[in-house]
């Protein structure tokens, strides 16, 4: 019995810390204003509680963004898919040089605290990686954010 009490408190607490998705009437006014202010052509708008910040999912001019506002009405990240053509020559350079055996998956451009990153997720037939560079082409030790 106790082993059960104590397996259904830990699933408890585990649940806890998973997102919530939210309807726009369980946001908070400043939220919705600041994302429809800094993006009016946001579409596809999916909303989700992240700890204190909320996530906005949403697509502009068919390209995925994701979003992350406090609940002051602050747009503290943001990122965005982005085509490997794009990605600064620096970068594209590091990459043929540091990283051969691997194809280019997926890219996204991350604007946080005034800084650009670029977030680039590669593959092979052996692993996936997913590393952080900065716009100068190094490699950063900013967190990746899925």
């Amino acid at each position: 019995m106790k082993t059960m009490f104590l397996t259904m408190l830990a699933v408890a607490f585990a649940l806890g810390g998973c997102s919530q998705n939210l309807t726009a009437t369980h946001l908070p006014s400043l939220v919705q204003n600041a994302l429809q202010v800094k993006f009016p052509n946001a579409q596809n708008l999916e909303w989700e509680k992240e700890g204190s910040l909320y996530e906005a999912e949403f697509t502009l001019a068919q390209v995925e963004h994701t979003a992350l506002v406090n609940a002051a009405g602050q747009v503290v990240s943001h990122k965005q898919d982005i085509a490997s053509a794009d990605l600064p020559e620096v970068i594209t350079l590091a990459l043929k040089r540091d990283f051969q055996a691997f194809l280019i998956d997926d890219v996204e451009k991350v604007e946080k605290d005034g800084q650009v990153l670029y977030q680039v997720e590669l593959e092979n037939h052996n692993e996936d990686l997913k590393k952080v560079f900065t716009a100068n082409g190094t490699l950063s030790t900013a967190t990746f954010w899925d």
